[in-house]
């Protein structure tokens, strides 16, 4: 091999570390912007999990209040209950 020869092998070797420090740059950056999205993706589901928790004892609050209205009105209409008012 001659020394023209080496100097193209070191001038494709040196181009070949150039093109792949970029590469490897690049996928640096998406794998950062990645993991800031998925940071932000967590957040935000945490805040809705949040949100899903207090729908969640809204609704049982709701539903207990459903239960009690309903067995008011059973208890009404079976006349073991008043209406509220005193009747003179």
């Amino acid at each position: 091999m001659t020394l023209a020869e080496i100097e193209v092998a070191i001038k494709k070797v040196v181009d070949n570390q150039i093109v792949q420090g970029e590469l490897l740059n690049r996928v640096e950056q998406l794998v950062a912007r990645n993991t800031e999205a998925i940071g932000h993706l967590t957040d935000r589901m945490d805040v809705m999990q949040g949100r899903m928790d207090i729908m969640q004892d809204s609704m049982s609050i709701m539903q207990d209040a459903m239960h009690k209205l309903f067995d008011h009105m059973d208890r009404f209409i079976r006349g073991l209950e008043g209406n509220g008012h005193r009747q003179e």
